[in-house]
């Protein structure tokens, strides 16, 4: 029962390493990153192998939406955009963005502004007539499109942060329109 948790987080993580692959190689996995890691959100090393051990548990039943891969997910990914270059809070931001589109599910009670914007990257075009599919198939090669053109965005506000003022204004803008739009259309 002791490697359980080990072939599962290495399952997973392999599973990222297909979704990242046109962001870069994050490289194999090693636990010991893990172990030494900044990114746990509200839990202990322990409580990311609880955590694991349960989403494999309700894997069959409830697909990766539950709040214990939406931790799964925010720390691997944090880990991945890391070893990518992004600095800890974006790869933070982006960890939890990545879990967040991944899941379907919120770590906190309200999304911080690089979530949401995570989100409006990677499913632009949200209306009354789209709907999310949270679990649309990872693997396929529209989502690494996807991924690596909101990592990018990521990258550039991490080498200019007024690209992500700039950004975070016109996707307010953006917002109220689909709003207003939706009220003429009522």
């Amino acid at each position: 029962m002791a490697n359980k948790p080990l072939e599962i987080a290495i399952r997973e993580w392999e599973n990222l390493r297909s979704t990242f692959e046109k962001c870069g190689d994050i490289g194999d996995f090693h636990s010991e990153n893990l172990r030494s890691s900044r990114w746990f959100v509200g839990q202990e090393y322990e409580g990311f192998i609880a955590n694991i051990l349960e989403m494999d548990k309700k894997l069959p039943q409830c697909g990766y939406a539950t709040s214990e891969a939406l931790n799964v997910f925010a720390e691997l990914a944090s880990n991945a955009a890391e070893k990518l270059g992004l600095k800890e809070e974006l790869a933070s931001a982006f960890g939890m963005g990545y879990g967040f589109v991944r899941t379907g599910l919120v770590s906190y009670d309200s999304l911080e502004p690089m979530q949401i914007l995570f989100h409006k990257m990677f499913f632009p075009f949200l209306g009354r007539t789209f709907h999310l599919d949270f679990d649309c198939d990872f693997d396929h090669p529209l989502v690494k499109i996807k991924l690596k053109f909101v990592f990018e965005r990521f990258r550039s506000w991490q080498n200019d942060p007024m690209l992500y003022t700039q950004d975070f204004e016109r996707f307010q803008s953006i917002g109220e329109a689909w709003r207003e739009w939706e009220e003429i259309n009522e």
